[in-house]
């Protein structure tokens, strides 16, 4: 349960305490090409329909996609632009019924947070009925030895720390629909009998109904089931921080004094700016889930990429190694010292140096995959088009201003058909690309603030950890470990 506090909605606040020096400068160009081919069309008429009064206004209430009724004979664009209006969705501006306060969809009354495993390996669903959110630090996925005042919110590639260059902690936290805790509870009960997450009309009035006979909400239906992560810094230590969706949050704190070991001294409330999203969910004939990810514009520049141009060519986007204003980049860093930790949360919960570091410091961070999609091909290219395109498209015709136009969508991956994907098999000598699953769009998709350790062109991509395990689909999705890493934990609400 949250503890009230005041919630900030894209206010600039800077802590007195932190030096102006330390804020790096915005990033003067954006991470998006401006001469892709629009692969993905998107005008302002198309766009207002996603809007609650079917105009688009500034930081606007725009509406959930209806999930059930998602295209069936689709394409690429229809996954990213699903993604867009998700995103623009779960970062609308709303109010906390029970304070008043202004609040995000994805932080108020129709979402969950999750709690992280406690010592018996259950999580909660935690009611967003206060304005203070309990967010934790980077540890190793399913890591119950930690405290419980650090958690376990689970990254892929390890428990490596990730350090802003103007010296924050990245902090995460989990989140669910109301929708995805009734459906939980109500398949855990024995009631409802689906093997997968809901994905058609029926199974979504089965859910609305189960719901509404036990008493549970179930807001926004029409979007089905809903997993967030998101990753934050400390507001005080970014440039332009009004750019950021923001809130307040007790996290932990650490001193800071001993260069080779912070240690874990309790915990405090900052402000935080939101740095990065997955946004998961399901729609109709996917009941293995889109899986998509959001990050600001000002993280970190890109890696070299390839996308076809307006002119129909196969271009090259180059990494500039002395790119400079990224939150999470230090200009001119040695190819050597990118992408690399240089700390980790201990067995006490303290932050402590991994090897051959030799003091704990900020994590020179590049995208290593832009847009999801690795190689010089055509079709790589075409996808990246797809993906830059739809950015284009959404962010260029948000009215000047809004918050929401800070964030570009990075990529989104599912199966084709449907397919619940499985993990390689034993014999399989090279597990990180072997994945059995026919997996369609963004193939080596990650955020930079998330699987900031685990980016290359061997990654795979979120399939290669969500998958169903060695289990048949679909009644494997619900499996321990296996397509939601939180599911199996989750206790049913009461």
């Amino acid at each position: 349960m949250k503890t009230a506090f005041h919630r900030v909605l894209g206010a600039a606040i800077v802590s007195g305490a932190a030096l102006a020096a330390s804020i790096p400068a915005m990033a003067q160009t954006s991470i998006l090409p401006s001469d892709a081919y629009d692969a993905c069309p998107l005008d302002k008429t198309e766009l207002a329909t996603w809007f609650k009064d079917g105009q688009i206004t500034l930081n606007g209430s725009v509406t959930a996609a209806d999930s059930a009724k998602f295209p069936t004979n689709n394409t690429n664009c229809d996954f990213f632009k699903w993604s867009s209006q998700m995103f623009l969705w779960l970062t609308s501006p709303t109010k906390l019924k029970a304070t008043g306060d202004m609040s995000y969809i994805f932080d108020a009354d129709g979402f969950y947070d999750v709690s992280p495993e406690n010592d018996k390996g259950v999580r909660k669903f935690l009611k967003n009925d206060t304005p203070i959110n309990n967010f934790l630090v980077r540890v190793n996925k399913q890591d119950e030895a930690v405290p419980t005042t650090i958690g376990e919110t689970g990254q892929a590639g390890g428990g490596g720390i990730l350090i802003s260059q103007a010296g924050s902690i990245v902090y995460y936290g989990i989140h669910t629909n109301t929708f995805y805790g009734a459906f939980l509870t109500g398949q855990k009960a024995g009631t409802i009998k689906l093997g997968t997450f809901p994905t058609t009309e029926a199974d979504k009035d089965e859910v609305v109904a189960y719901a509404k006979a036990n008493g549970l909400d179930a807001s926004a239906p029409m979007a089905l089931a809903i997993e967030l992560k998101t990753s934050w810094v400390d507001a005080s230590t970014v440039a332009n921080p009004e750019s950021y969706v923001q809130v307040k949050a007790e996290v932990p704190k650490y001193d800071q004094s001993v260069a080779t070991e912070w240690k874990l001294t309790g915990t405090e409330t900052k402000t935080l700016a939101l740095t990065g999203m997955h946004v998961v969910g399901s729609v109709l004939g996917h009941p293995e889930m889109i899986w998509a990810t959001f990050e600001h514009q000002n993280n970190t520049p890109n890696g070299t990429f390839y996308y076809q141009s307006a002119a129909n060519a196969v271009t090259e986007a180059s990494f500039d190694p002395a790119a400079s204003g990224y939150t999470f980049y230090a200009p001119n860093t040695p190819d050597n010292g990118v992408n690399v930790e240089t700390a980790h949360v201990g067995k006490n919960g303290n932050i402590v140096l991994t090897a051959p570091a030799t003091r704990i410091v900020p994590t020179s961070v590049v995208r290593t995959n832009p847009w999801g999609t690795p190689g010089s091909d055509a079709n790589s290219a075409t996808v990246n088009a797809q993906i830059i395109s739809m950015n284009n498209n959404v962010l260029g015709n948000l009215v000047s201003g809004d918050i929401r136009a800070n964030y570009v969508q990075i990529g989104a991956v599912w199966t084709q058909n449907g397919i619940i994907p499985q993990s390689p098999l034993p014999d399989q000598t090279n597990s990180n690309v072997a994945l059995l699953a026919p997996e369609v769009g963004s193939s080596r998709l990650a955020n930079t603030t998330m699987e900031t350790y685990f980016q290359g062109t061997q990654m795979g991509n979120c399939f290669l950890c969500h998958n169903a395990g060695g289990s048949p689909a679909p009644t494997a999705s619900f499996g321990d470990e296996e397509l939601s890493h939180v599911y199996f934990d989750l206790a049913p609400l009461k």
